[in-house]
């Protein structure tokens, strides 16, 4: 199950990089709105994805108890 996750998490990260490696290497859009676009995903991924992981850890850490 934990290699299910690792893999998981990979695939997503690798697709999120391929879609900002094709944003940036597109000549359509323009530069300030590419870095917009980042910037926003980044907080977006850093709002959701940290806080769940730090409940993850925390359930984890009490679930021996």
């Amino acid at each position: 199950m934990k290699r299910l996750k690792i893999a998981t998490f990979l695939l997503l990260a690798a697709l999120v990089i391929a879609g900002h490696v094709a944003l940036w290497l597109s000549p359509d859009w323009p530069t300030e709105l590419k870095l917009q676009l980042t910037i926003l995903n980044a907080v977006g991924w850093a709002v959701v994805i940290l806080p769940a992981f730090a409940v993850a850890r925390w359930a984890a850490a009490h679930k021996s108890d």
